[in-house]
């Protein structure tokens, strides 16, 4: 099985720096507004799994830079290309179109590798899952999404607990599942693997 994602033994976030996040997502009213990565091709995905359709979410980034980027050089690594804090949300465009309880699987727009630290989820059982498509290569090209879930494979899954940090490989088609509310995390983006741990 292919390496998808790893459980990191980093340090914890300061509270501080958690409640920041949690309250810049709340005080925006607007989920795009001052948003870091718009992204047309991943909003308003309806998408499809078993005959059911369901109304893609939406991951809306806010910067975090300013607030902990030092934190982050500090304490884990300079080598990164973004810090933000993500909410993951139902999309403002398909509101009425289908179930809005997963994040459809896609390769990342603006990253290789991500370290993300689960912050708040309204549910335990949210399931980060890892998939390769039909007659496709694991490693896609960034900014790959699918809308059929029949025509992917899973490879691997992760529940991710709060306050942990995990280590992803975005270039693997990944999405969320059973998202029954609330689900925010901090991000950590890279371009490159600072810390050594996938090989291709």
């Amino acid at each position: 099985m292919p390496l998808c994602y790893k459980i990191m033994d980093l340090p914890k976030v300061p509270r501080e720096y958690v409640d920041f996040a949690l309250n810049l997502v709340k005080e925006v009213n607007d989920p795009y507004k001052n948003q870091q990565n718009l992204n047309p091709q991943q909003e308003g995905r309806i998408i499809t799994k078993g005959g059911i359709t369901y109304a893609s979410r939406t991951n809306p980034r806010y910067s975090m830079e300013n607030i902990m980027g030092k934190w982050v050089n500090d304490n884990i690594t300079e080598e990164w290309s973004h810090v933000s804090v993500a909410n993951n949300i139902p999309s403002p465009k398909t509101v009425g179109q289908g179930t809005p309880t997963i994040h459809g699987p896609h390769s990342d727009q603006t990253r290789s590798y991500l370290l993300l630290y689960l912050i708040e989820s309204t549910n335990p059982d949210q399931d980060t899952i890892f998939y390769q498509e039909s007659d496709c290569n694991l490693y896609r090209k960034r900014n790959t999404t699918i809308l059929d879930l029949d025509t992917v494979t899973e490879i691997d899954r992760v529940r991710i607990p709060l306050y942990t940090w995990v280590y992803m490989n975005t270039s693997i088609l990944h999405g969320v599942e059973n998202i029954q509310g609330i689900r925010t995390a901090l991000h950590v983006g890279f371009d490159c693997d600072p810390l050594g741990v996938f090989v291709k």
